[in-house]
């Protein structure tokens, strides 16, 4: 009997699919999580926002379907993109999509809430401009002083290649494009653009994807970002060379279009997708069960030592319960065996040795001295792998629901996010090759979102 995969800590839908995190906003002192949502089916078929709240990023409302395709604008769908508090309303900017036609076509659209709950459209702001292809979306707004309002947007040139779009607004309302802000030779789109100040920084998040134009499809995509200056006078990068100087954002299996919003203590805070099934991955994961996909945990995002680190949002941490007791052997190796999926691990070891090596039921992560390894077995019941590269192994903290784990690596310097195929309810963990200084801890996570949540889905 194949075991449940609904999550209890990580949002997602009641039923359908859940892709990208989209208007990730504080409004009148709640945190606002919409993503793209298909109710009726397990596939990408129908796209509309639905909505998550939140006071403290623990407990979440589900809210239903916030904005609907229907108009000729986006009756083929409601697309990415974000949200601003713009006048003290709730302005949510879209990608419409209408195919009716038989061919894309793609607008930029607004609609707006005074309340949070009642979102009115207010039409097409932005047509695609000239130079660009269709494949024109997911604006993301940010501001810069009291009139200076920006609209970043992925795009793809005429030529075939992708770049990122600039708009400027001087109200927040009425936009229009200003010009290219970057541009790629090396891949065919950009998606999910997202430009924001941090620790002196000015950092980019972008998603580099290869398609087969002729075909209209899409061959492989990844999340990366890239330190960078932004001008804001002349609306240039130092930068704008998209194939040069980017990092990896996540380096495990599943993660895709990071979007981040200010917290109104100043934290830069970040979701992303946590997916990259391809179509037979998503109809093998989605068997038996009401939804497939999730998101991330919400994390906190600063610059140090020239890297973006991520780590969970402190508020993550008054999920952790009890300590697991930890049985030591005599040949130096730690065992604990769970009641639940739903755990919290944190290594500290200072300098790891190579050999270090966690086994974590469907998946485990082995230290080499240079990569950290972190292998599952994939829904075909093979064994695949994904590495990230270190100066040195310090410290492992992994957050685990019941099909899914993120792992952070020296305090955020690297994370690995991976969706998990369950076969066991009680999952044994083991630690190997640890040095006699390392400090284990195993807590339990007692969380369960799916009875908290409010709303309807109809």
């Amino acid at each position: 009997m194949e075991l449940e995969k609904t999550q209890s800590y990580h949002l997602e839908p009641p039923e359908g699919l859940m892709n990208d995190p989209n208007g990730l906003v504080w409004f009148r002192d709640r945190y606002y999580v919409f993503f793209q949502w298909n109710r009726f089916q397990k596939d990408h078929s129908h796209k509309e926002w639905g909505l998550f709240t939140s006071e403290n990023l623990i407990e979440w409302e589900f809210q239903g379907g916030a904005v609907q395709p229907g108009d000729p604008y986006d009756q083929s769908g409601v697309h990415s993109g974000s949200a601003f508090v713009v006048g003290g309303r709730l302005c949510v900017f879209y990608t419409g999509s209408d195919k009716s036609s038989g061919r894309r076509k793609s607008s930029q659209c607004l609609a707006v809430s005074e309340d949070g709950k009642h979102f009115r459209k207010r039409g097409v702001f932005l047509e695609t401009p000239a130079g660009f292809t269709e494949h024109f979306r997911d604006p993301k707004v940010f501001q810069i002083g009291e009139n200076q309002y920006f609209m970043t947007i992925g795009a793809q040139r005429k030529n075939g290649k992708g770049s990122i779009a600039l708009c400027r607004s001087e109200d927040g309302i009425h936009w229009r494009y200003s010009h290219m802000l970057a541009a790629t030779e090396g891949y065919e789109m950009v998606e999910c653009p997202d430009l924001f100040r941090l620790d002196g920084h000015d950092v980019l998040l972008y998603c580099l994807q290869r398609r087969d134009n002729a075909a209209d499809q899409v061959i492989s995509a990844h999340s990366v970002y890239k330190l960078t200056d932004f001008d804001a006078q002349a609306g240039t990068l130092s930068a704008p060379d998209l194939d040069r100087g980017f990092r990896a954002f996540d380096s495990g299996f599943d993660f895709f279009a990071p979007q981040t919003f200010k917290a109104p203590d100043g934290r830069r805070l970040l979701l992303a997708w946590m997916s990259r099934m391809d179509d037979g991955q998503e109809r093998r994961f989605a068997e038996n069960e009401p939804r497939i996909h999730c998101l991330t945990l919400p994390r906190e995002l600063r610059v140090q030592n020239g890297l973006l680190y991520q780590r969970p949002a402190r508020e993550l941490y008054r999920l952790l319960g009890e300590a697991v007791p930890i049985a030591h052997d005599q040949n130096g190796g730690d065992s604990a065996r769970l009641e639940t999926r739903q755990y919290h691990l944190q290594l500290e070891c200072g300098r790891c040795p190579s050999g270090l090596r966690l086994e974590l039921g469907e998946a485990s992560l082995a230290w080499d001295g240079a990569r950290l390894l972190l292998t599952r077995q994939n829904w075909a019941g093979a064994d695949e792998s994904r590495a990230c590269t270190l100066g040195q192994l310090d410290s492992v903290e992994i957050w685990s629901d019941t099909s899914s784990i993120e792992v952070f690596v020296n305090g955020g310097e690297a994370v690995l996010s991976a969706r998990i195929f369950p076969q066991t309810a009680a999952p044994v963990l083991t630690v190997t090759g640890a040095p006699q200084n390392a400090v284990l801890t195993i807590r339990r996570i007692t969380a369960d979102n799916h009875n908290k949540m409010g709303g309807s889905s109809k």
